[in-house]
């Protein structure tokens, strides 16, 4: 009896959580393409002060004048999303807050990405890479993680607003779990941007010249 009412309860979670995945996944992938596309009809003299201030980015990084960030900066650059992820959970504004936070993160991503690839070439690809990619395999599935749980949270919470219901919303200990092991990812990601990312475009930026 035990076992089936875990299974129960193990599946009624999992149901509750796609719609809110699958919500926050096309935000992100609808940000992400509209970031595309900005970058790629970006002209004019924007685009001319784009190219020239990534040209001078990575000429700077090639002559070793690129540094480890101040660690403070460091640590908005990572922890920020997931942060506010999580705090807009623990409101029911999370509930539109949250979707549009992704969506942001879609476009800022894709947008810096395409900027790259549209300035240097393949060799762009490579540059995003270093500079996003490397910590973005650790960041963006922890900001999934955060932001669906949030976002069901935020559902909860909205839900027992609108019908007076005075159910418990979901801050079990599963949900500080996930918690403690997306901090420790976070950094992770952390050390790799401070140390290493670094030294990595410095390296890079050498195939441009």
């Amino acid at each position: 009896m035990q076992r089936v009412r875990a299974e129960r309860v193990s599946t009624t979670a999992v149901d509750s959580v796609m719609p809110g995945l699958a919500v926050l996944s096309f935000c992100f992938l609808a940000g992400g393409l509209i970031g595309v596309i900005v970058a790629a009809r970006a002209g004019g003299d924007g685009g001319a002060s784009l190219s020239a201030y990534l040209t001078g980015f990575m000429q700077a990084a090639g002559d070793g004048e690129m540094k480890s960030p101040p660690l403070l900066s460091s640590l908005w650059e990572v922890f920020r999303w997931p942060l506010l992820g999580c705090l807009l959970g623990f409101t029911a504004i999370g509930l539109v807050g949250i979707p549009v936070l992704f969506a942001a993160r879609g476009f800022y991503l894709a947008f810096s990405i395409a900027c790259f690839v549209r300035v240097f070439g393949q060799t762009g690809d490579l540059i995003a890479f270093l500079m996003f990619g490397i910590t973005g395999l650790i960041s963006v599935p922890v900001l999934f993680v955060l932001g669906t749980q949030s976002l069901c949270a935020s559902m909860g919470l909205a839900g027992r607003m609108v019908r007076s219901e005075r159910g418990a919303v979901r801050y079990d200990k599963a949900y500080w779990m996930r918690c403690i092991f997306c901090v420790l990812a976070l950094c992770v990601c952390l050390l790799l941007e401070y140390l290493a990312v670094p030294a990595m475009i410095a390296g890079a930026a050498g195939t441009l010249t």
